[in-house]
């Protein structure tokens, strides 16, 4: 009778144990999902069947998820490092449940509301990540007895245009275009009569020439559609519920404050190198009138008197390669720095909308604050302190985070 093999035996158990075992182990993704979904039905109060709010890279939909409200198509290549998960709250609970769980995994939450994200900091990270997404919670109230509306989070500005028009009374708009050159325009929105608005700017601004033809009368909520793209004109105003899923382009913008008049020799170098460039452009935003008599430190946003205009360098183009994306970036920079003698000093001030990370970036290591303070005092200039104040108290340990948030004071320990 022939022994058994002891080896073979044993060679034989190591086996099926190995093949068992990675039959039964999820892949890391499929675990931290579970784990997930375990943790917001612990941590939520909703009769919502979760799994339907929690997605993970296997779904047929994670895709389309992620890339219904990418703004910028930048941020949407091949070698973008995508989310680990995706949550779609339907609730409140959903949010603070979403919220509990990934400081639980000890996973950085990135949060995605209605757009307006230049850079992309919402839905892009350069560590693991999940996006908290907002688009379903986008209700909005408006209150016209006491002038209030609250606006959920996921709304988009066309949603809340047309909530604001629906409840209110009509107003007549005046849109008043002049085409002075083949180079430059200027657009101006003014609530009034054609009349008025040439009576005012015959005793104002002589110079721009503005005449009754020049102008066209509409309604509110028609400027509303001609503002945002003056093909819209005529079109219904439901065109502005229409929320342009996965319709990115490529883009970059920068933006400055202008606190002093530019020269003249100034403003003509300036048209010299964007005829140079070919297709970066500028905008100038006017400040002043009712923005004069905030205080800078009534709220976060701290650019009111003392500025003349805000400054937008911008430039769209389609080509998805990397050599035309460095190029057009590289065109706003070159305005940018031009613009250099003739925009505010220490800091040099920036629109926290038009997101910019050339201005800084912050990596959360030993020198986070530091980096933070770069970025942080160009957005929000002497109010940078107080929220650093704010923010170490409410969320020391910073769990809330991007690469251009609020950082925490130092650790003393």
């Amino acid at each position: 009778m022939t022994k058994p093999c002891l080896a073979c035996y044993l060679y034989a158990v190591f086996v099926l144990l190995t093949v068992s075992t990675s039959l039964s182990a999820p892949s890391p993704a499929s675990s931290l999902y579970d784990t997930f979904l375990q943790c917001l039905t612990q941590n939520t109060n909703s009769i919502t069947q979760l799994s339907s709010i929690l997605f993970a890279p296997t779904s047929p939909t994670f895709p389309t998820l992620l890339e219904n409200y990418i703004r910028n198509a930048r941020f949407n290549t091949s070698s973008t490092r995508k989310p680990l998960l995706i949550v779609t709250p339907l609730t409140e609970s959903h949010v603070q449940g979403a919220v509990i769980c990934a400081k639980s995994v000890d996973i950085q939450l990135k949060i995605r509301s209605g757009g307006h994200d230049f850079e992309g900091i919402s839905y892009i990270s350069d560590e693991p990540f999940i996006i908290l997404d907002m688009f379903n919670l986008r209700a909005i109230t408006v209150d016209l007895e006491a002038e209030v509306a609250t606006v959920q989070v996921g709304a988009t500005l066309g949603e809340i245009y047309y909530k604001i028009w629906k409840t209110s009374k009509p107003v007549t708009s005046k849109v008043v275009k002049g085409n002075k050159t083949i180079r430059a325009s200027v657009v101006a929105l003014f609530l009034g009569r054609a009349n008025e608005v040439v009576s005012i700017l015959e005793k104002e601004f002589p110079l721009l020439g503005l005449r009754a033809e020049n102008c066209t009368e509409m309604s509110w909520i028609e400027s509303v559609l001609w503002w945002d793209d003056d093909k819209n004109l005529g079109a219904k105003p439901e065109i502005l519920l229409n929320r342009d899923l996965n319709s990115a382009g490529f883009l970059k913008r920068k933006s400055d404050y202008v606190q002093k008049p530019i020269p003249r020799a100034g403003l003509e170098g300036l048209w010299k190198i964007m005829i140079e460039l070919g297709k970066a452009g500028v905008v100038f935003n006017p400040y002043g009138g009712k923005m004069n008599e905030v205080p800078s430190d009534a709220t976060p946003f701290p650019h009111r008197k003392g500025n003349l205009f805000k400054m937008q360098y911008f430039v769209n183009w389609d080509d998805p390669s990397p050599a035309a994306a460095q190029n057009f970036i590289n065109q706003t920079r070159t305005l940018y720095s031009y613009m250099t003698p003739f925009v505010s000093q220490n800091p040099r001030s920036a629109f926290l909308n038009y997101r910019d990370l050339d201005i800084g970036v912050n990596t959360f290591g030993k020198n986070s604050f530091q980096e933070g303070e770069v970025y942080g005092r160009k957005y929000f200039n002497d109010n940078f302190e107080r929220l650093v104040k704010v923010k170490t108290a409410v969320d020391p340990e910073n769990f809330f985070r991007n690469e251009q948030s609020i950082p925490v004071y130092p650790s003393k320990a």
